[in-house]
């Protein structure tokens, strides 16, 4: 039996949404959408195609209900897995350390799909040094294998950022009462939703 391992060849997207605190307090949603090799291309297309004149990137906050069910429904064709980390966390803790607990355990279950990269929108040199000091110490816990690697990308030049994006802000509006943007995904994509709360 040969030991070679079989190559990972999925990346996922990450985005990240601190929610309404009147509406939803103490909580942080990091999603992930994850694509296939063979269908980044397409995908990338797909989402940059509502890209509207003068728009940078597509911003789920920025947009009207009916661009979002835009984005959604376009998001609901593509050949994608989705991922939300949802933490409830407790007064005073900081979004950081909220943001923290999220990505560990999204780290965790990409890699238990064999995720090969995992691209963050980059927040500036001293934030991405942060995310890859705790993908080390993740590594030398063994929470996660040293195959998973991360990279950071300005947001306007990656389109799958952009769907990551909308799925943080359907889970949002999911949490907050309205669901027909995060069913609408649902009924055509996998959306595993996971919920961790502070100890």
């Amino acid at each position: 039996m040969s030991g070679h391992r079989r190559p990972r060849t999925s990346a996922a997207f990450l985005d990240e949404s601190q929610p309404n605190r009147a509406l939803d307090p103490h909580t942080y949603v990091l999603a992930a959408t994850v694509c296939d090799a063979a269908a980044i291309v397409t995908s990338r297309e797909a989402i940059a195609a509502l890209k509207l004149r003068g728009q940078l990137k597509l911003h789920w906050h920025d947009e009207s209900a009916k661009r979002r069910m835009e984005i959604t429904e376009c998001i609901a064709g593509m050949s994608l897995r989705h991922f939300a980390v949802v933490r409830d966390g407790r007064p005073g803790e900081t979004s950081e350390r909220r943001r923290r607990h999220c990505l560990e355990r999204m780290l965790y279950e990409l890699d238990g799909f064999e995720i090969a990269t995992v691209c963050f929108e980059s927040r500036g040199p001293k934030d991405d040094r942060r995310d890859r000091d705790m993908l080390d110490a993740l590594r030398a816990r063994k929470v996660i294998s040293p195959d998973l690697r991360i990279d950071h990308i300005p947001g306007p030049r990656e389109e799958l950022l952009w769907v990551a994006d909308a799925i943080c802000g359907a889970v949002v509006r999911h949490r907050s009462g309205d669901s027909i943007y995060l069913q609408t995904i649902e009924a055509a994509s996998e959306v595993r939703l996971i919920s961790i709360r502070s100890p």
